[in-house]
């Protein structure tokens, strides 16, 4: 075939919406150099906090040098990406609430503050409460929540100013805005900086975000990233089903054959997909489904959701599906398998609308 006439045949059927510009190449360069600045800022500042290590754990907070420093490596560590964004929230933030809630202690929002105390026990003592007894989140009169609200408000606006303070800016601006978010964002950062090894309650997060995930791309018409997130969603259910029987799933991966047997078999989340396949229906947790019309087999089905989420690699998809693009059957078929294994493994939960 003619070289001309061959190129016109393949010419691109996709392309690029926009190209790289000079502006993106430069702000991509910033990107890294502000990563760059970060190491830099790391360092010095962790010999900076190493020489005030030695004070007394309880006055640390009161010390505004050192929640200043503190802050500041928080912040290196964000920009150097050694920490993540949730982690950077809890880390930055909680030596801020520890001046302000020594402020609070110490009586520096008392002229805001006693007004609003006093009027709330005054309602208090109308309705009988002893100095001792409160009414529970969300009940009492309205007065008291109303005042209740006005004292939180004041708290609020003073946290907000010290993060300010502290030139968390974009934390305060979150705080004030989007206070749900920002609630969000602190616990996820403590739960991976305490709860690190608590893999189970993690991973069922993990799969419940790759569903909504799925979800929104497949809205969004990303049928290809909705169904390779549909297939790590079923990968994190198999694995979820060996960890709530550990023992016995390591018992049955042990006596697998030797091809299909995993490199670890005493630590399920090492397995690759294919093994916790295989391990679910010699463990008899992938019982056949049947419908009036046929008989399906769950391993199978798994299998198929495996192997369509595969296509995320570009050798793969090239030798198997060359030119084919992911559309929204192949997501409503992936969608459908998800939520019949869903149902079999025993993970049943309601669907986000």
């Amino acid at each position: 075939m003619d070289k001309k006439l061959r190129r016109f045949l393949l010419k691109p059927l996709a392309r690029r919406h926009s190209a790289s510009d000079r502006k993106a190449l430069v702000a991509a360069l910033e990107r890294l150099d502000n990563r760059s600045l970060g190491e830099d800022i790391l360092a010095q500042l962790q010999d900076l906090l190493s020489e005030m290590r030695n004070d007394r754990k309880e006055s640390r907070w009161k010390n505004l040098d050192y929640v200043t420093k503190s802050v500041g490596l928080t912040r290196a560590l964000y920009m150097s990406r050694r920490i993540s964004t949730q982690e950077y929230v809890l880390l930055a933030t909680s030596p801020v609430e520890g001046i302000h809630e020594s402020r609070i202690t110490d009586g520096h929002y008392d002229s805001e503050l006693e007004p609003l105390s006093k009027a709330i026990d005054k309602v208090r003592e109308a309705h009988g409460l002893s100095t001792e007894e409160y009414w529970s989140i969300g009940e009492g009169p309205e007065e008291y929540t109303r005042l209740n609200r006005q004292y939180s408000a004041v708290l609020d606006r003073h946290f907000v100013k010290a993060l300010r303070e502290f030139k968390l800016d974009d934390l305060a601006n979150l705080r004030g805005n989007d206070p749900e978010k920002f609630a969000g964002l602190r616990e996820r950062g403590r739960r991976s900086v305490f709860h690190k090894e608590e893999i189970v309650p993690a991973l069922r997060d993990i799969v419940v975000r790759y569903e909504e995930d799925a979800r929104k791309a497949a809205s969004a018409g990303a049928f290809s990233a909705a169904v390779t997130l549909l297939g790590a969603g079923i990968e994190g259910l198999l694995l979820l089903r060996c960890l709530r029987s550990k023992q016995k799933s390591c018992r049955v991966a042990q006596k697998l054959p030797s091809r299909q047997r995993p490199r670890s078999p005493e630590d399920p989340t090492k397995w690759t997909f294919d093994n916790l396949i295989e391990v679910c229906l010699r463990a008899g947790w992938l019982p056949p489904v049947s419908t009036a019309v046929a008989d399906y087999n769950s391993a199978g089905l798994a299998h198929l959701l495996r192997l369509m989420r595969n296509h995320v690699h570009p050798g793969k998809h090239v030798r198997e599906r060359p030119w084919i693009e992911t559309d929204e059957r192949d997501y409503k078929d992936a969608e459908a398998i998800y939520l019949i294994l869903l149902s079999t493994l025993g993970h049943i939960r309601s669907v986000a609308k």
